[in-house]
């Protein structure tokens, strides 16, 4: 069971998008503390961080709102800190990760329509969802979307304070707002600023993670790795940091089954630019080549199923940008990437 009475700072991270990059930079300025520090990430390669390094949870079934419960009853007592992603996505499951963590902060990343089957439309469905993750009293320090009137009265209603960085970092840099956020929860956390300057140190040397934006290739042949924005306000940012021409661009959007609403809603965005060519591939399962209803008519390349096919089809193609989902194959193509792109 865990005891979070013996561990002084716990942080539950929540947020649209950008948790597993906090709960990264959380651990490695915690760590550059001196503070023993276990931290855990969800999504596509779910992983441990700990005082001896980072462990891959392998999971043996689907993904499960319970995780968060079990791996907290294998913290060491001798913990120091703990930073957790809250990976809840129902409205019901929020409360969860509060009532198991017991925190005493939680980091709002960013504020974006998501997930609108279970969250309902626009900002206000997402703001509504997740702050019943957020236990009552507790402070909350926040990034530059959190910073919303709704959001605001919401978390005043639950007796929380809010916390935000100093409006100095350039809006649309999302490496920077990430830093800046953390560097923020942790001025909450640690109170000797040459504690606070070794971890500001220690998080910006931390490098991207495996999943992170990236410009891979050489010369024109280039591939925009945005297959983790998962959603339409985060990819067309992170498309307009390239500076790339769409007329010069394919724009390619891989498919997972189970997100046929994300991939409505990426639609109206892909079919507002004018790429060079638009191409679609999806996750491989049994009877996925069976038509998609409507979504039947779209340029899918079900040739592409692993990363050497993909390889073998970006091969001379010019400017790629990627984006929708990272399950399947991008995820082993960003594994398997050097710095040129190529698989190794």
């Amino acid at each position: 069971m865990f005891g979070s009475d013996s561990i002084p700072v716990r942080i539950l991270v929540t947020g649209t998008r950008g948790k597993s990059s906090l709960v990264r930079l959380l651990h490695a300025g915690l760590s550059a503390c001196g503070l023993r520090t276990y931290a855990r990430i969800t999504g596509v390669l779910p992983r441990e961080l700990s005082p001896e390094g980072c462990r891959v949870i392998r999971r043996l079934s689907p993904a499960h709102v319970r995780e968060m419960c079990w791996w907290l009853a294998q913290i060491p007592p001798d913990a120091d800190a703990v930073v957790m992603e809250n990976s809840a996505v129902s409205p019901d499951l929020q409360e969860a990760a509060g009532r198991w963590l017991c925190p005493t902060l939680v980091v709002w990343t960013t504020l974006r329509s998501d997930h609108q089957e279970a969250w309902g439309p626009g900002l206000e469905g997402a703001a509504r969802a997740l702050v019943r993750g957020v236990p009552r009293g507790v402070s909350v320090a926040g990034g530059p979307e959190a910073d919303h009137p709704m959001v605001r009265a919401l978390l005043e209603g639950r007796g929380c304070s809010l916390h935000f960085p100093p409006p100095t970092t350039p809006r649309g840099n999302h490496r920077e707002e990430n830093l800046a956020l953390a560097l923020r929860a942790l001025s909450l956390c640690v109170a000797a600023e040459a504690q606070r300057e070794a971890a500001r140190r220690a998080m910006e040397a931390l490098p991207p993670d495996i999943a992170d934006f990236r410009v891979l290739g050489e010369g024109d042949d280039l591939l925009a790795a945005a297959f983790s924005a998962n959603e339409v306000e985060s990819t067309a940012r992170l498309f307009a940091e390239t500076g790339w021409d769409p007329a010069g661009t394919t724009l390619l959007y891989h498919h997972r089954l189970d997100r046929t609403a994300r991939l409505r809603g990426f639609l109206p965005w892909i079919g507002s630019l004018p790429w060079r060519e638009t191409v679609f591939t999806r996750v491989c399962r049994p009877f996925a080549d069976l038509p998609l209803g409507r979504f039947g008519a779209l340029a899918w390349r079900d040739d592409i199923r692993d990363a050497a096919a993909f390889e073998r089809w970006r091969c001379g193609r010019g400017r790629v940008f990627a984006c929708g989902n990272v399950a399947g194959w991008p995820l082993e193509l960003l594994m398997r990437s050097g710095p040129d792109g190529r698989l190794s």
